[in-house]
């Protein structure tokens, strides 16, 4: 028997309706291992708040319907062109054909044309296809990222310290941390404070007002206003600092309150190499929940 033939076109989001782009990402991500079904609406509007790009970004269609996309967004870091893969999904009708493979080597045409130094994404760690093919495209596994949570209500004495008078707080946004000598600028995408627009940001100074440590963050409430989840987007304590268990403590025991109240309290894409901070969580009582790869593609090595 001839093998059929998948006869596919690709264009980049630019050229398509976002009533397609829709279609083809709820096909796409359909049965995957979280809900991630969208309307136009929310496709619009985040489009715009992760800075994702429609001529960074490509559909694959059959026969003129839509069956697969890969959103990607890019960024200046360290003077690089830096893109991120905000999601890649291929129909259920044309799995196991070799269209991933066409859309990654697709997208890769499409960072080299707009001059890509570098390129990253995440994968769920259990996708192990969707991982071998981002390795055979070019990609590395540089970390692995995990999910901390706690849903209940907690004491400010889990992160307790004796010499809290030591440190000062300073609240803001997150933009006011991206200049600091240690902020980690090539953390996964969407815990970049440029990701986080509506977050906040802590700074901690010691006695002599350096600056020492950092937290981004982010609080959503439900519509009575009331607090529904508080999300760790990055902490870090200045490097090579002795006292940087005492400052992290200082961190979470402010970016967490109210401790009294239940609410969904996590880390997103925790870098597994932040050991000071997982392990600061893990003895407050937060457990794993969901577990990715952080992968990373040199463009001058494919």
């Amino acid at each position: 028997m001839k093998e059929e033939i998948l006869i596919i076109t690709i264009k980049k989001l630019s050229e398509c309706s976002f009533a397609e782009a829709v279609e083809a990402w709820n096909k796409g991500f359909e049965g995957y291992f979280v809900d991630a079904t969208t309307t136009v609406d929310r496709f619009l509007t985040r489009l715009v708040m992760e800075g994702l790009s429609a001529d960074l970004s490509i559909i694959a269609f059959q026969d003129e319907q839509p069956v697969g996309i890969v959103l990607s967004g890019v960024r200046t870091i360290d003077g690089k062109r830096v893109a991120w893969n905000g999601g890649t999904g291929v129909a259920a009708s044309v799995r196991r054909q070799g269209l991933g493979r066409q859309l990654m080597n697709a997208l890769v045409d499409v960072y080299r044309e707009a001059g890509i130094d570098t390129a990253i994404l995440e994968a769920f760690r259990q996708n192990d296809k969707a991982i071998a093919l981002y390795q055979q495209i070019g990609y590395e596994i540089i970390d692995n990222l995990i999910f901390l949570q706690r849903t209940d209500a907690m004491t400010k004495t889990l992160f307790y310290f004796e010499n809290e008078s030591a440190y000062q707080l300073k609240r803001g946004i997150p933009h006011d941390v991206c200049s600091l000598p240690f902020y980690q600028s090539m953390s996964p995408w969407q815990t970049q404070w440029a990701s986080v627009r509506d977050g906040e940001s802590l700074t901690i100074l010691n006695v002599a007002g350096d600056t020492v440590g950092y937290a981004i963050y982010k609080r959503a409430f439900d519509e009575e206003g009331h607090l529904h989840s508080i999300t760790l987007m990055q902490c870090e304590a200045a490097p090579g600092i002795e006292d940087g268990d005492d400052i992290v403590r200082f961190a979470l025991s402010h970016l967490f309150a109210p401790f009294d109240v239940a609410c969904r309290r996590t880390t997103f894409n925790l870098p597994v190499s932040n050991q000071r901070l997982i392990k600061i969580l893990e003895e407050a009582g937060f457990t794993l929940s969901t577990e990715q790869v952080y992968m990373k593609m040199e463009m001058t090595q494919v």
